[in-house]
């Protein structure tokens, strides 16, 4: 985006400029300073680099040096000006005359100021009959946002408009410079350029800039309109454009937007995007983009945005294609999205999602951030916030767009569900909680999924309402060395069951409007021993942290009566070993009666860097685990004595460094049913690394062997060779071996990434390989068959993006880069 300042006012000059007492007739007198009002120029010209603010780089402060990349050999300095007090003209010459009918020349470094503006010249001349100025050699012009240089300046007073010719011009805080062979300001705050250029390059270095035969630029409006454009690099034209209208400050400007585009393996554009951008009000835009995907057709993809005092920040997103080329059918997708606060004490969140297909997503890579989850949320929230207080209302649904998930597995809507909840924020004094809930909980029965039809029967058919109530006390008290934390709560359920058929009804001890309730107890406890030692020469304090928390809860029987409509297993970390629950969601209460014992040390260096952390620990259960999600028969890891051994440890030799490891040891069979290890590399020279494995396993009682679940290994980087060069690198790996009748992906490569970077002051070029394969094969063959392409990215810096998008790509891939160090303008 180009931004040029507003054009200064130009006052009117006195037929008379110097009044005869002033001046004498006959030779030029010695050096005249004087005050007068009147004329405020603006456009100037020369073809002194230093007169446009250039400063080259061995003339800049080592602060200013350090900062600058070795590829940028200066910069723009705003002009220093002390700006006048009043709004009068300052003169200032080696020497004036005053010529016969009042006309008036003055000769020799003449300097005119007026308020924060300085022209320069060797020469001015006033006709006052023509009232007209003229302004002759080394003219210049400068404010604190822009420098001007040319050979001659002329004012014409009775249309108030500038003329400079063979002019040169910079814009110090954008770096922003150009030429024009004429400039002339027909109005206030109106310039019209012919054979004007513009770039972001150093001077000298015309690396790339915009040549336009006419070019006008209102800053009144605050957008710019060029006629016959060529976009040229090295001075070449590669680029035509009849008519180009764009943005020169702050302010949205209706017009295209810079394209993207894909290139597959055959050399072929896979995915063209054409943005055009509509500003419709202040508060309202929309964003029409004509999206091409070969072998599918032109997808017209819409989006408009809102910023309104009831509805808050809103985005909906809509694409529509007739008729895929492929698939013969017409796809559509739908989004919206939106976020605001009424009052300071209550907001409103709501987000809707549909696709034509479940492979919509897949297929047609929407511009938009769509969710791209396995089921796309529909979701209102209104919430209230006050001091201990927080509501909500919600009410929800999903549409699920794998086709693999069946009828029965599919998450219930939530329509509506109210939520009160109280919490007392204290210390060393008893404390309260309350939780109260209220769902309503339905799906679909019938569906068809994959050509086959589903109809949900026995307890998957049941729909139902819900209350819940959670009530605690608890008295938090903390010392310098520890803390102590008893508590104590009572949860209740009651439920309202319908649409259940005569198999669940027979069922004995079958209830349509359940309740029932349970206590739970508890106490967290923990202490801090601490201690400082030296090490190679540096200062640490090492912590030991031990924890122990008990929970007691009482066994209800006939829970599987109820159905599960949002209950589920707690994913297992070391924090889960300190929730005092298995389950999450409202209709399991776990019965417990565990203790969960953990330790955790620190190594922390005296400037504060966290150079380890290690934590071990694991639950002792004192009865087997009867409640279940579904069945009433309980799973034999239920029947142990002890959880799995879960640790972690993370070591940050350096700043730049860190080493991470998780595992869960399962002790009954001796192996890790989860494990993760990797390590990260970040500095502050733009490189980047990241190696992690991620490994699940399960094992199997029938085959009396351990199965791998998941083994993935995922390498990402990006690693700056020098301030120009870098390189790019990413791949995701699947390490598991599979039976010979199992599904597996197409290839072991899921995601394959490779490419370079090259920049220099004014332009940056992205060069991508990239490599995909399916995650799913549905005939159950390994094949090689993946997806190839190319990805291009040119960025003119201070103008905009043309190519696909590689920035993109590459931060959702590898770890650190959306925060890599970056020079643009």
């Amino acid at each position: 985006m180009i931004k040029i300042p507003k054009l200064p006012a130009c006052t009117h000059m006195p037929s008379t400029i110097f009044s005869r007492n002033d001046v004498r007739y006959g030779p030029l007198s010695k050096r005249l300073r004087t005050s007068v009002y009147g004329i405020a120029l603006l456009l100037l010209s020369v073809n002194s680099v230093a007169e446009l603010g250039w400063v080259p780089k061995q003339e800049l402060s080592d602060e200013e040096r350090a900062i600058l990349p070795s590829f940028c050999h200066g910069i723009y300095r705003p002009a220093e000006i002390t700006p006048l007090d009043t709004d009068r003209i300052e003169a200032d010459a080696d020497a004036s005359e005053m010529q016969i009918g009042d006309a008036m020349h003055l000769e020799g470094d003449v300097i005119f100021r007026q308020q924060d503006r300085i022209l320069t010249a060797d020469q001015a001349d006033w006709q006052p009959k023509e009232r007209q100025a003229l302004f002759t050699g080394n003219v210049t012009l400068n404010t604190p946002v822009l420098s001007l240089i040319g050979d001659e300046a002329t004012y014409q007073e009775v249309n108030d408009q500038i003329a400079l010719n063979r002019a040169a011009y910079s814009i110090p805080a954008r770096h922003m410079r150009g030429t024009a062979a004429s400039i002339e300001t027909p109005s206030k705050n109106l310039l019209e350029l012919k054979d004007a250029t513009i770039t972001f390059c150093e001077p000298g270095r015309n690396d790339w800039d915009l040549a336009a035969r006419e070019l006008t630029l209102d800053q009144e409006k605050g957008f710019g309109t060029a006629w016959r454009t060529r976009l040229r690099v090295r001075e070449v034209p590669i680029l035509y454009i009849p008519y180009y209208r764009f943005p020169i400050d702050n302010r949205r400007l209706t017009g295209f937007l810079d394209p993207n585009f894909t290139i597959n393996e055959l050399g072929q554009a896979e995915d063209i995007q054409i943005p055009f951008y509509l500003n419709i009000a202040p508060n309202l835009d929309a964003t029409i983009t004509s999206h091409h995907i070969i072998d599918r057709g032109v997808v017209w993809e819409s989006q408009l945005r809102h910023k309104t005092q009831w509805l808050g920040d809103g985005e909906l997103n809509y694409a529509y294609l007739n008729k895929d080329a492929t698939e013969q059918d017409e796809r559509w997708l739908i989004n919206y999205q939106q976020a605001g606060r009424w009052t300071p004490r209550l907001q409103h969140r709501w987000v809707y999602n549909h696709v034509s297909d479940s492979d919509y997503l897949k297929d047609m890579s929407p511009s938009a951030a769509i969710d791209r989850t396995t089921h796309l949320p529909r979701r209102g929230e209104i919430l209230f916030d006050e001091n201990n207080w927080h509501a909500d209302v919600i009410i929800e649904s999903f549409q699920t767009i794998d086709d693999d998930i069946t009828l029965d597995n599919r998450p219930y809507r939530r329509l509506p569900q109210l939520n009160v909840n109280y919490q007392s924020q204290t210390l060393n004094e008893l404390g309260f909680t309350q939780t109260l809930q209220t769902t309503r909980f339905n799906r679909d029965s019938e569906a068809t999924i994959n050509d086959v039809d589903q109809i949900l029967s026995g307890f998957s058919a049941i729909n139902g309402d819900r209350l819940l109530s959670d009530s605690g006390v608890f008295y938090p008290i903390e010392w310098p060395f520890g803390y102590l934390t008893p508590g104590a709560e009572y949860r209740y359920r009651s439920y309202h069951l319908y649409d259940a058929d005569a198999t669940v009804l027979a069922q004995e001890g079958f209830n349509e409007k359940p309740s029932y309730g349970a206590a739970r107890y508890s106490v967290d406890a923990g202490l801090y021993f601490e201690r400082e030692f030296d090490w190679f020469g540096n200062d640490y304090q090492q912590t030991l942290e031990p924890r122990v928390y008990y929970v007691r809860s009482p066994y209800l029987d006939n829970q599987h009566l109820v159905p599960n409509f949002d209950t589920k297993l707690t994913t297992v970390t070391f924090a889960s070993l300190f929730t005092g629950d298995r389950f999450t969601g409202g209709d399991r209460l776990a019965d417990l009666n565990q203790m969960s014992v953990g330790l955790t040390t620190r190594l922390i260096r005296n400037d504060g860097l966290e150079q380890l952390r290690a934590s071990i620990g694991r639950i002792y259960y004192h009865r087997d685990r009867d409640v279940q999600l579904t069945e009433t028969n309980v799973e034999e890891y239920d029947l142990r004595a002890t959880s799995s051994t879960l640790g972690e440890v993370e070591w940050n030799p350096s700043e730049s460094w860190s080493v991470f490891s998780t595992l869960e040891w399962d002790p009954y069979y001796d192996y890790a049913r989860q494990r993760k290890y990797g390590a990260r590399y970040e500095n502050t020279n733009n490189r980047m690394l990241s190696v992690s494995s991620t490994r699940t396993q399960s094992y199997s009682s029938s085959k009396e062997s351990v199965s791998t679940d998941t083994h993935q290994l995922d390498v990402g980087a990006f690693w700056a060779l020098n301030d120009r060069w870098a390189l790019v690198a990413r791949q995701l790996r699947d390490l598991r071996k599979y039976e010979t009748d199992e599904k597996k992906p197409v290839s072991p490569v899921l995601e394959s990434l490779a490419g370079f970077e090259y920049q220099s002051c004014c332009w940056r070029v992205q060069a991508l390989y990239r490599e995909s394969s399916s995650n799913d094969n549905s005939d159950m063959d390994y094949t090689t068959d993946k997806k190839y392409g190319f990805m291009l990215s040119f960025q003119l810096k201070g103008l905009g993006n043309f190519g696909s998008g590689t920035d993109e790509l590459i931060s959702d891939g590898i770890n650190g880069y959306s925060r890599r160090q970056y020079h643009d303008f």
